[in-house]
């Protein structure tokens, strides 16, 4: 089908731009990206799905402030947002502030804070960390700068610069970037900005282009505000508890912490098990083991390995339960029990991130828990079953 960005790209080609005009520099832009210390924007935000072409839209208001002394991102920030068909009744939110990190979507609580665990983090390949993933990061001034400057480096990509052009009806600077993978195209990415202030103003993304899984993003920017000075405390803890104080209470109150939970009798629990229900009181008298898993976290199926291969070796019970469904062609090769949308039951367990793991012994008791993953996740599991086959006491475990 003629996509969007298709017409738009056609409109920038045929406008009768000035010869050579592609071939002008885009590093003003990128060089006012960088010299942001505040900005503030509400924009749109729409994927419109594969064959289907039906479409899902966010409104956003995206609050960010450079942070030169924070070598884990360089910046704080602030996303609060929402899709037209989300039935929680409480505002998404994501933010991130020197070395702490909170997310909350799909009516769930997410926290990462890496004086506790490095582990989300950490970059690895093309996974930059938690705190620099998700739906809109790519939008904070600094990672536009990054895209850009990494396009034109890149051997695979073509970067075109149109200065001066019209795109929607609207005078702009446009970046048309064709990126290559082995010689295929893989995206096309059209960002146009304003030529006073060279603000963003808007991006379409185009992913596998002419195939028929080819995907559209799109942002349209309403308003970019550099004055706001941001309080001293704006995107920190304080403030989320300020703003957010519902859901973290859902998440905080009492015991819901799970690593207060050491020496408690384990909440019970009952989910549909394929054609039946497993119940907690079927674990009775057995060494279990409990996993509860975000199907699309980047530690789980780490995890997930090293909890089955323990689980086989030391003739424990295994539980997974996954926040949501399963992923597809995921092999059970412990014969574990596996629960899919358990949000409910993590949250009875104080399960804020994930993977988190619980031991219990035959009577229910929680014995052990691992919050997060770390390369020493196989040792720590081993000795702790260990220590609770000889009835010795077991301490929570957190990644140093």
């Amino acid at each position: 089908m003629p996509h969007r960005l298709f017409v738009l790209l056609f409109g920038i080609l045929f406008m009768g731009l000035l010869p050579g005009s592609a071939r002008q520099s885009p590093d003003k832009i990128w060089h006012k990206l960088d010299s942001i210390q505040n900005y503030r924007t509400e924009f749109t935000y729409t994927v419109t799905l594969p064959l289907t072409d039906s479409e899902i839209n966010y409104r956003a208001e995206l609050s960010y402030r450079k942070n030169p002394i924070d070598t884990l991102c360089g910046y704080s920030y602030l996303i609060d947002y929402k899709a037209e068909n989300d039935t929680c009744p409480y505002a998404n939110f994501m933010a991130y502030d020197n070395g702490d990190y909170f997310r909350f979507d799909r009516d769930r609580l997410r926290e990462y804070h890496y004086r506790e665990d490095t582990e989300p983090f950490a970059h690895r390949g093309n996974n930059p960390g938690a705190h620099r993933s998700g739906l809109f990061t790519e939008l904070f001034p600094a990672e536009i700068s990054r895209q850009l400057k990494s396009f034109v480096g890149k051997k695979d990509c073509l970067v075109q610069f149109f200065p001066d052009t019209l795109v929607q009806d609207r005078l702009c600077d446009a970046i048309l970037v064709n990126d290559s993978v082995k010689g295929e195209l893989s995206r096309t990415i059209l960002y146009t900005f304003d030529t006073h202030d060279r603000m963003p103003l808007y991006r379409e993304t185009e992913n596998n282009p002419g195939h028929l899984g080819s995907q559209t993003v799109t942002v349209k920017y309403s308003g970019n505000d550099t004055d706001t000075k941001f309080p001293s405390d704006y995107f920190g803890e304080t403030n989320l508890l300020e703003n957010y104080g519902e859901i973290f209470l859902r998440f905080r109150e009492g015991t819901y912490a799970a690593s207060d939970r050491i020496g408690q009798k384990s909440p019970e629990f009952s989910h549909k098990w394929g054609e039946h229900r497993f119940s907690s009181d079927q674990l009775k008298g057995q060494n279990c083991l409990l996993l509860f898993l975000d199907e699309r976290g980047e530690f789980c199926k780490q995890a997930l390995q090293i909890a089955e291969s323990v689980s086989l070796q030391e003739n424990l019970t295994p539980v997974i339960l996954y926040i949501e469904k399963q992923p597809e062609n995921i092999e059970n090769r412990s014969g574990a029990i596996i629960l899919e949308y358990t949000g409910k039951t993590a949250s009875e367990y104080g399960v804020t991130g994930y993977p988190t793991l619980f031991l219990l012994d035959p009577e229910g008791t929680i014995r052990f828990v691992k919050i997060g993953y770390s390369p020493l996740l196989a040792e720590e599991l081993e000795l702790a079953v260990r220590q609770i086959l000889h009835d010795r006491p077991i301490q929570a475990q957190k990644n140093k």
